[in-house]
């Protein structure tokens, strides 16, 4: 736990020192929340905080995709794996009240330890959708993330809902974010059950240039 909320601290203290862009030619956002997750594997059940860190870069060039990096670290007890997620979307809307992303990520699993019995990694690809609406004449923004797919035998879904308080600060905007996180997966190279489920509440903090 206080690994994970030192290394939120560390995302927020690199994030305020680079300098800022123009949001016209060149925006960059990066993130780090702590997520309080309950996983159960075969009716097992265990929980414990993982870190969850992000970083993504939106540009003014026509047909080019928008970029976002993501990285999670899970490790319950009887479910533990490093998630790496590259995802290139378009904006499909942005503007102050309704903003709309749509893309394809490629997730990488590393190490993916199931009930102390698999051990084993993968590559899938899903697709991604982020929805964002803000609530005229507040601070407040609510939001809904989320991965779907079904590749190769393996069925994927990663979702997130929640809302975040905005801060306007002199280059940047510094959103304080809290919501609700769900993984539902079911994992073909599993030898035995690969279905494993995650939930619980997150808690973080993002710097948007």
């Amino acid at each position: 736990m206080k690994k994970v909320m030192l290394s939120v601290a560390a995302a927020v203290a690199l994030a305020s020192a680079v300098p800022a862009q123009a949001d016209t030619l060149l925006g960059v956002k990066v993130g780090a929340d702590a997520w309080f997750a309950n996983a159960k594997v075969d009716g097992n059940k265990s929980d414990d905080t993982s870190g969850s860190y992000y970083a993504s870069i939106e540009h003014f060039i026509p047909l080019v995709p928008n970029f976002m990096v993501r990285y999670n670290n899970i490790d319950t007890g009887n479910v533990a794996f490093e998630q790496s997620d590259l995802t290139a979307y378009y904006e499909i809307l942005d503007n102050d009240l309704v903003a709309l992303d749509l893309g394809v990520t490629v997730s990488k699993f590393g190490s993916v330890k199931l009930n102390n019995d698999d051990r084993f990694s993968d590559w899938q690809p899903t697709l991604y959708g982020n929805a964002e609406i803000g609530i005229p004449a507040t601070p407040l923004t609510v939001f809904a993330q989320a991965n779907a797919g079904n590749f190769d035998g393996t069925r994927l879904f990663d979702g997130q809902a929640g809302v975040k308080y905005t801060i306007g600060l002199v280059a940047a905007d510094l959103n304080i974010r809290g919501g609700y996180r769900m993984m539902d997966y079911d994992f073909d190279k599993a030898k035995n059950t690969g279905d494993v489920d995650l939930d619980g509440w997150f808690a973080g903090v993002e710097v948007d240039f």
